[in-house]
């Protein structure tokens, strides 16, 4: 009877290592990227929760400013208010009540507080209100981001005529 030959079937050692090192290379990547896209989805929520706030407050604003004319002010009022419209504005969207206030956006952040702010100035164009929101970006990557709205009182066109 002859010999037989031992057939050899199967992987070496070296062999799986490698495989094994490939396989925990790709799981590595895949994993980063789903963490990633996690991470960015929720950056995205968020920026998209402060930004809805900003454009909504933004509308009040424009509509407090369509509601505050001439007529609707008191009659000892008007001439401070054309004297200097932009200031007579800011007062009235500060205010705490009234038809012309417009209360803060607010949006909770993550740490529970609101990121943004509001501030109401005169600008330096003559009748100009300057409404500036400024809020830290959820994004790592960038930091304090502002948007600008300038007003110009609705009013203020009819104040000619007085």
């Amino acid at each position: 009877m002859g010999q037989r030959k031992a057939i050899k079937t199967g992987f070496t050692l070296v062999e799986v290592l490698v495989a094994g090192s490939i396989l925990l290379m790709v799981m590595v990547g895949v994993s980063r990227i789903s963490v990633q896209s996690i991470t960015s989805g929720r950056n995205r929520m968020e920026r998209d929760r402060i930004e809805a706030a900003i454009h909504n407050n933004i509308q009040l604003l424009q509509q407090a400013d369509a509601k505050l004319t001439l007529e609707s002010m008191p009659s000892n009022e008007r001439r401070d208010a054309c004297r200097n419209p932009a200031q007579y504005l800011k007062e009235k969207l500060d205010t705490q009540s009234g038809i012309a206030s417009v209360p803060k956006p607010v949006v909770s952040g993550v740490d529970g507080k609101n990121p943004i702010t509001r501030t109401i100035e005169i600008g330096e164009s003559p009748g100009i209100t300057v409404v500036t929101y400024s809020f830290l970006a959820p994004e790592y990557s960038i930091d304090q981001e502002r948007r600008v709205i300038e007003l110009n009182p609705n009013f203020q066109n009819r104040c000619i005529l007085e």
